[in-house]
């Protein structure tokens, strides 16, 4: 898995812009929850590797909600 300082760096000016500009697909999607798990990882740059019995997804999850905490207490340091 990648180093999170390297996912909590910022990113550029380009990449920003087209976060803002496209939705992530919504729960109308239809598409099973490991696809749609690898899906939005390789959107935010997080590698989902094949392994068996979707370890990998779980891994991948651990590694987004783990980065979306960290950029949660950031902005709540920021704020105060």
């Amino acid at each position: 898995m990648p180093d999170f300082d390297v996912l909590m760096q910022e990113w550029s000016p380009e990449m920003e812009h087209a976060l803002r500009d496209v939705q992530f697909p919504g729960p109308e999607i239809d598409m099973h929850p490991a696809d749609y798990t690898r899906m939005i990882c390789a959107m935010l740059d997080i590698p989902c590797h094949k392994l068996a019995n979707n370890k990998s997804v779980v891994e991948s999850l651990h590694v987004l909600f783990t980065l979306f905490s960290e950029f949660r207490q950031n902005q709540h340091f920021q704020q105060n």
